[in-house]
């Protein structure tokens, strides 16, 4: 992430909502000063039936757009994207994934001048959703 945002601003470490599990959003400045966000989720279930469900509530309260199947993280992981300019160029992506009766989600979205490339934002994104991955135990 330092190339990116090198600066956290500040740190929400607010629980998801309505659901077991924890959480941190990382507010950051990139060296530019663009505003970047950094939250990740991770939701341990008492079933993999309930995991399964929030995963496909996710999908669909998203609002972004579907960036396509990621493999190699999870029994299903997917991705989203979301490009807007509120003043500056302002790129997301959203990679959640379920193992079992966990779900992770990592959402990043970064400010320029430019937009940072998807595939940037997708490594990143797809490195600290492994990390937590394997931090977090499953049932």
């Amino acid at each position: 992430m330092a190339d990116l945002a090198p600066e956290v601003t500040r740190e929400d470490p607010r629980p998801p909502l309505a659901r077991p599990g924890a959480a941190c959003l990382f507010e950051m400045r990139t060296r530019a000063g663009y505003q970047a966000n950094l939250r990740v989720e991770a939701s341990t279930l008492a079933t993999a039936d309930e995991a399964r469900q929030l995963y496909r509530g996710t999908r669909r309260a998203t609002g972004m757009t579907p960036a396509g199947a990621v493999l190699g993280v999870g029994e299903e992981a997917e991705a989203f994207t979301k490009r807007s300019t509120p003043g500056f160029k302002y790129a997301e992506y959203m990679v959640h994934a379920r193992t079992g009766n966990l779900v992770v989600k990592v959402w990043l979205a970064v400010g320029g001048e430019s937009y940072v490339a998807n595939s940037v934002l997708a490594e990143k994104s797809l490195t600290i959703l492994r990390a937590t991955q394997a931090a977090v135990p499953t049932a």
